[in-house]
């Protein structure tokens, strides 16, 4: 057990008072039941202090002793009391024998303690598992109803007619692009889902919870390590250009200059490396928008609706929601990144171009960064892949306003706009590094943030992997209270099958069963199709309770499964968890054949208006989030679950997967791409150039081929 779990517990009154009750309880039963229970709590209580501080056992040793001496001398007092009291120094070998004494009991004491560890260990983790349990009931229950009884959560009409539901009236996103039945008012209260600690950003948080003996020192020379190889030469020259820069790190690594003359921005949750080129000022910079820019960005998501109808609901989203969008600083040098990067990775793939544009004409391009990672981890090249996407995430924490906090209402970046991509794509390849390196509470921290930046939107598909994170961090109480908000129970796309089997186990994890299968229950009548495939592949169950539910033409939910079922083994690991569900779902489906448990028969795969109108978040009837996160997942199981059709007729660039595409003409310049930023003259004469260079090196070849195939033939024809 980790010493933040264990300190957690140590703080928490509600567990002392349970120890408490039970030690005072133990002391009316008898002699031996009682040193019994004292042994067994010493030993737990040993545990935490021995966790939190090496110097307490000392301490409680020496008290122990204290008390000891302390009754000895109330027995000497009333022997004698009207005696004066006399002062007398024991022999040295009667305390020589004392001593032995004590050292055997001791040596006695830590035998047993050692003998009773495994029972000591049960004993705690049934401990925490009750600690967990409380705080989740009780805890959670008290803050639902603290939200719900707040005034303005949602209005009259809202509250009833969208969250007073049952599940199977679940609305659908198919035939509400705008999300105009979510009422926006609720963001306000669930900003407690979402990130507004950036301490928790950094993974050096996570280390000193988890490893109390790591100096500040030890993770100072962490901060000042290089990203990537650079040569001492190259390390001499950024130095040097580093004392030309003014404020540029800083004792922190957290300083960077926006400009002459302009205060130094102080970053958020990036560091500066000592390999990184010192600059005056940042690549992007970061625009509020205006009520016609978002106007424009809604008249693409409801093309049918009437505009002054969304301008009122663009007036109504301000009052809680800010919205901004990256763009570059300067226009000529992002168009100049933009074509190299263009051509080097559309145009002409050139890995080695595409690494020299980012080593030293643009140590700052986004896309580039991205790029290159990727490149590396295909080649096996893990170590510096953390370095360049820190660099990436760098260029946005430059650019973020000094207020902005990650809690979807302070910040939301449409997904239209190109560079807002960008952050979307580095934060959740930043993720993909987390978890590599194990700093799994770190990568669940950053995917709030994900979400939070278009928590109705969810452009990359939050609500299909953070289950994944909170319970491997085992933070069930985030996934049970989260099971009731708006946010996940508004459109039927929100109720994911990860998140709904998560919230099953996460009740299982606290011990509330009956809990887990009314969402095991709910979750079969969302998902019935999916969790019948699940029960036969994963779960081995009987073929015959699965009648009547195939799931064969159902292109969306065969991907989401699939998904689900690459990480179902490192989620399900116990076999008594994975018993309930086999047992649980068993009975359910008997249940179903016999009739007793029904489900909405939605055949339906549009929206009523799917002939007039393409919905802009769904492709061929799959969220198209869905297939953005399967994409960027990269697992093989899971893009070969994608149709064929998608990879053919839409654009799935790596840097930028599945972009927005135009719902009118009017949106086809609202809409920004990478070609939104070059410009098509220099391209073509930029495309040239390389044409005649790549020219002129082929006849180079050619003429040193000739040039060695002669040199060759010349020696050959003397000997003969």
């Amino acid at each position: 057990m980790s010493s933040r779990a264990l300190r957690k517990l140590q703080d928490d009154n509600a567990l002392l008072e349970s120890l408490l009750s039970n030690a005072s309880a133990s002391k009316v039963s008898g002699g031996k039941s009682t040193a019994n229970n004292r042994q067994k709590q010493q030993n737990m209580f040993s545990l935490m202090e021995n966790a939190n501080d090496s110097g307490s056992a000392s301490g409680e040793e020496q008290e122990s002793e204290h008390d000891e001496e302390s009754d000895v001398g109330e027995q000497q007092g009333s022997s004698s009391n009207t005696q004066p009291e006399k002062v007398i120094l024991a022999s040295k070998s009667s305390r020589r024998k004392k001593n032995k004494k004590t050292k055997r009991k001791q040596k006695t004491q830590t035998a047993v303690a050692s003998e009773d560890n495994d029972s000591d260990d049960e004993e705690f983790d049934k401990i925490i598992q009750q600690f967990k349990k409380t705080d989740v009931l009780k805890y959670g229950k008290a803050r639902k109803n603290d939200d719900v009884n707040e005034e303005d959560f949602f209005t009259a009409s809202e509250s009833e007619e969208t969250f007073s539901i049952p599940w199977r009236s679940f609305l659908s996103l198919e035939n509400d692009p705008g999300f105009t039945k979510f009422p926006i008012s609720s963001l306000k209260h669930s900003c407690k889902f979402f990130q507004n600690d950036f301490k928790k950003l950094d993974p050096h948080t996570e280390f000193k919870l988890l490893f109390d003996d790591i100096s500040p020192e030890s993770l100072e020379d962490i901060d000042s390590m290089t990203s990537t190889p650079v040569s001492p030469q190259q390390l001499k020259q950024i130095q040097r250009l580093k004392r030309l820069i003014r404020n540029w790190g800083g004792k922190d690594h957290k300083l960077a200059p926006n400009g002459p003359g302009m205060h130094p921005h102080h970053l958020k949750f990036t560091k500066i490396r000592d390999d990184w080129i010192p600059t005056q000022r940042g690549e992007l910079s970061m625009k509020l928008l205006s009520s016609d820019e978002l106007l424009d960005w809604q008249l693409w998501e409801r093309p049918l609706d009437w505009k002054d109808v969304i301008r009122n609901d663009v007036n109504q989203w301000q009052k809680f929601i800010s919205f901004y969008k990256f763009e570059p600083l300067n226009s000529d040098s992002s168009k100049k990144s933009m074509m190299d990067f263009y051509l080097s990775v559309i145009v002409h793939p050139d890995h080695e171009a595409l690494i020299n544009l980012i080593s030293s004409k643009f140590p700052y391009h986004v896309p580039g960064l991205l790029q290159v990672a990727l490149i590396l981890i295909r080649q096996g090249d893990k170590s510096n892949t953390n370095g360049l996407l820190q660099r990436a995430l760098f260029v946005f924490d430059r650019a973020l306003k000094a207020n902005i906090v990650f809690d979807s209402l302070t910040c939301q970046l449409p997904y239209i706009y190109f560079f807002n991509r960008q952050f979307y794509l580095a934060v959740f390849r930043y993720i993909q590094s987390l978890t590599q390196r194990g700093v799994i509470g770190t990568a669940s921290e950053w995917t709030k943030v994900l979400w939070s930046l278009s928590p109705l939107e969810d452009p990359l598909g939050c609500r299909y992997f953070l289950d994944h994170y909170f319970l491997l961090n085992n933070d069930y109480q985030y996934m049970i209270e989260l099971s009731d908000s708006p946010l996940m129970n508004c459109y039927k796309e929100w109720n994911t099958l990860g998140f709904s089997l998560g919230v099953v186990l996460s009740y299982l994890r606290i011990n509330e069963k009956e809990s887990a299968r009314s969402a095991l229950l709910k979750t079969f009548k969302h998902h019935p199709l999916q969790l019948s495939e699940l029960f036969k592949e994963k779960l081995l169950g009987d073929h015959a309770l699965t009648k009547n539910l195939t799931i064969d033409d159902h292109l969306a939910e065969i991907l989401e499964l699939k998904a689900y079922m690459a990480r179902f083994p490192s989620l399900w690991t116990k076999s008594e968890e994975i018993s309930f569900l086999h047992n649980e779902l068993s009975n359910i489906l008997k249940g179903y054949q016999t009739g007793n448990v029904t489900i909405d028969s939605n055949d339906k795969k549009h929206g009523d208006n799917a002939n007039e109108f393409q919905s802009p978040f769904f492709i061929e009837g799959i969220p198209i989030n869905l297939l953005r996160f399967a994409i960027l997942s990269e697992e093989s199981s899971v893009m070969a679950s994608i149709p064929s059709t998608i990879w053919s007729n839409y654009e799935v660039y790596e840097f930028d997967v599945l972009p927005p595409m135009p719902t009118s003409k009017e949106s086809i310049d609202v809409i920004e791409n990478i070609k939104s930023f070059i410009n098509e003259k220099d391209l073509t004469a930029l495309q040239m150039e390389r044409l005649q260079d790549e020219d002129l090196l082929n006849q180079i070849r050619q003429i040193s081929l000739q040039q060695y195939i002669h040199e060759n033939e010349e020696p050959n024809g003397n000997e003969d």
